[in-house]
């Protein structure tokens, strides 16, 4: 049995660190967290916060049994992934279906393969350049498996779902925000549930910084050009939802001789400016105010800014200014 400390902390002492421990899974986290074994694995497992002498033995916490349990699920029967892949974009008809066991490294990898094998990888010729084309940015997806598995309610008997239909990609985890805080209250601050989980995931730099997870997954999808992921939460769990592009794979990657006015934080007033005088070459500025039917002061901002970002240029001075394509 556990006892009654927080989850992570737990020690769970029918574990047998002679035959459940796993040390190969223990030597390849070393390796991954650049640490050496340069004393007792028992000492090196409590320096790591997985592990605590106790009535005259060594045991291992629940993150050491997690992490390092040849067979994690035969002490935390819930600690499994479930990945499914849907016909469609409904849960009406299922293409395949995984569930993973093992520590929770292995899950996140395994998890992060099946969503690649089940989401497309298109392609297109820049010049003589072949580019590649992933559907989603898979470091935004990895996130969200590693913040399920993190963050998730242990003492739920339910466990992590990775679902992906034609449209979207959907990681679900058991267990809402803890201490009842708002998704806005837990946003860009770190305020985990289990907090050596979270630790041993840093130290082998699975997660870059502790509390920017939902920060990082918007600016991945909105980097790769889809929307921002969707947060959902309620008593029983917390789900991310990836929105695909459908169709549009092909409009996410640009030829490289393709210049998105957006991307340089234009408005659509500058950017329908610019495009209105592609062929014209040349203007003034109050072409340019009649143009957008704005006031002369707007015009002059946006003419600044166009300037400052070297789409255009200025010559001469006062009404016989003339503005360039540049």
């Amino acid at each position: 049995m556990v006892d009654e400390k927080r989850f992570d902390e737990q020690l769970v002492e029918e574990f047998n660190i002679e035959f459940d421990f796993d040390e190969t899974k223990f030597n390849r986290f070393l390796a991954k967290a650049k640490v050496d074994l340069d004393s007792a694995k028992e000492q090196v497992l409590y320096e790591l916060g997985c592990g605590t002498f106790y009535n005259k033995g060594f045991f291992l916490t629940a993150t050491g049994v997690l992490f390092f349990g040849l067979q994690p699920e035969k002490f935390f029967p819930q600690s499994y992934v479930t990945c499914v892949r849907y016909h469609g974009n409904s849960m009406a008809s299922v293409i395949d279906r995984k569930d993973l066991y093992g520590d929770l490294v292995s899950l996140v990898d395994e998890s992060e393969a099946f969503v690649k094998r089940h989401t497309r990888l298109a392609y297109l010729f820049d010049g003589f350049k072949r580019v590649d084309i992933e559907e989603y940015p898979y470091k935004a997806i990895r996130e969200a498996i590693i913040n399920a598995v993190c963050h998730r309610d242990y003492p739920s008997r339910n466990n992590v779902f990775v679902n992906v239909f034609d449209d979207r990609v959907e990681v679900i985890s058991p267990g809402t925000i803890p201490d009842n805080l708002t998704l806005k209250e837990v946003y860009g601050r770190s305020h985990p549930r289990n907090f050596k989980i979270l630790e041993l995931f840093h130290k082998i730099d699975y997660i870059e910084k502790i509390g920017s997870g939902l920060k990082r997954m918007e600016e991945l999808m909105l980097f790769h050009g889809l929307k921002k992921p969707v947060y959902e939460t309620n008593r029983a769990f917390f789900q991310a939802t990836f929105l695909g592009p459908k169709e549009k794979i092909l409009e996410l990657v640009k030829p490289s001789n393709v210049l998105d006015l957006h991307e340089l934080g234009l408005n659509e007033d500058q950017v329908k400016a610019l495009n209105f005088f592609q062929n014209k070459k040349q203007f003034s500025a109050l072409e340019y105010q009649k143009l957008l039917g704005t006031t002369k002061r707007t015009a002059q901002r946006h003419l600044k800014e166009l300037i400052k970002n070297g789409l255009i240029s200025k010559q001469g001075i006062g009404k016989k200014t003339i503005y360039s394509m540049t």
